[in-house]
């Protein structure tokens, strides 16, 4: 076993525990606010007004919107939450500052733009920066689009982007970032098979877990809604409306993760224009479609609309990619993918007849949905894991090893 596997599967499983915090953390601060302000017309307006400096900012401190909510809402109302985006920026920089300080950093004036490698990461970072814009803008245009429809919605297509980001932020984002180091280094040696092995097996991987993830969210967002958010102000409607809007959010997470990660392989050759050129192209998709499917399905148009941009993007990267690389393995992909398939029929029935038979459809929280999100997932999990196994899918013991630490497998 290599050292770089060993060190592959650490970091995988640091930055895998570290992703799934952040995610708990981003799910509780929506769960506090829900509970305060459920889907009414004072969240709308927060979530509009919020997209604006979230353009330039978007890696805010969840735990000082969990304090505004919880503790001052009552009293300021949503005038609370901007406040404690306000304060999360501030100690999201604050918490840095005395580490960096002690590596010796202080204070200049100096910008160092004689340095041949200042002036190459600043070539390289703005297009990446525009890129990252990109992505923010198509959010910025869901938020404005859903303000012409009733009041709430814009809320319920937040909670639902929420939801549906868990396992996008506890797997394939952490997969793709750390594996990005390692591409990186096999860029500067001009290792292109080494790229093309690695990029395959984690689009692989993302199969595998975001096939089934994508179809439980799909099938199970009533329940799930309902057990996390159905308390306080957000009432049986909220739910009913959050949840037709993740199951449309649930179609993109393949897309979603397969674009997090072909971005950084481009990233990985020093190659920023080609994701950028592509994101400005579905960023007028996403806008076209958008305008369309929020007159058809409402916030599930928006939702639909982003799942269909996200798909967009992976397809234009995968294509640009295989021409740069000599191929992704194509065989492979599509063997899991067909894999997954397979086995997700049979997940699905199971998980939608245990839900149904334990809540009977019903919007109300509490402890029935609970319980049958948690047999339910327990029971489509086994199952899918079960067919996999007799498919002899090579991805069920690389998953099992990343979880498990075990070096040997990665």
């Amino acid at each position: 076993m290599s050292s770089e596997r060993r060190r592959i599967a650490s970091a995988a499983t640091l930055i895998l525990v570290a992703y799934g915090l952040s995610r708990v953390l981003g799910a509780v601060r929506e769960l506090v606010i829900a509970n305060t302000f459920g889907t009414g017309h004072q969240i709308d307006d927060y979530r509009v007004a919020f997209g604006v400096p979230d353009l330039l900012f978007n890696l805010l401190l969840a735990g000082a919107i969990i304090v505004a909510a919880a503790f001052f809402a009552p009293r300021y109302g949503v005038t609370a939450l901007a406040i404690g985006v306000v304060a999360g920026a501030m100690l999201h920089v604050g918490v840095q500052l005395p580490a960096l300080w002690r590596t010796g950093w202080r204070p200049t004036t100096a910008l160092g733009l004689d340095d041949p490698g200042v002036r190459k990461v600043g070539r390289l970072m703005f297009p990446i920066a525009l890129g990252l814009a990109a992505a923010q803008v198509n959010v910025f245009v869901d938020t404005i689009l859903g303000t012409s429809l009733p009041h709430g919605r814009v809320a319920a297509l937040r909670y639902a982007d929420t939801m549906a980001q868990l396992p996008l932020g506890t797997f394939s984002q952490a997969l793709a970032f750390v594996l990005f180091p390692f591409l990186a280094r096999d860029a500067a040696l001009g290792a292109i098979d080494s790229i093309r092995h690695r990029t395959s097996l984690a689009l692989r991987l993302n199969i595998f877990v975001l096939v089934p993830a994508s179809v439980g969210l799909a099938l199970l967002g009533v329940p799930i809604t309902a057990a996390l958010f159905e308390r306080g102000q957000f009432g049986p409607e909220s739910v009913r409306q959050t949840a037709f809007a993740l199951t449309f959010f649930s179609l993109g997470l393949a897309g979603q993760a397969a674009t997090a990660l072909l971005v950084r392989v481009f990233y990985a050759l020093q190659d920023v224009i080609t994701p950028l050129r592509i994101s400005l192209v579905v960023i007028g998709v996403n806008l076209a479609t958008n305008i369309v499917l929020v007159n058809l399905l409402a916030q599930g148009g928006l939702a639909l609309g982003t799942s269909i941009a996200a798909t967009l993007n992976a397809v234009l990267l995968a294509r640009a990619l295989r021409g740069r690389l000599g191929g992704l393995e194509g065989a492979q992909i599509f063997r899991t993918t067909r894999r997954a398939v397979v086995g997700v029929v049979p997940m699905a029935a199971i998980a939608a007849g245990v839900a149904f038979l334990i809540t009977g459809g019903s919007l109300q929280g509490g402890l029935r949905p609970l319980v049958a999100i948690v047999v339910a997932v327990a029971l489509a999990a086994l199952t899918y894991l079960g067919v996999e196994v007799l498919l002899r899918s090579e991805e069920v013991g690389l998953v099992l090893s990343v979880i498990r630490r075990d070096r040997s497998r990665v």
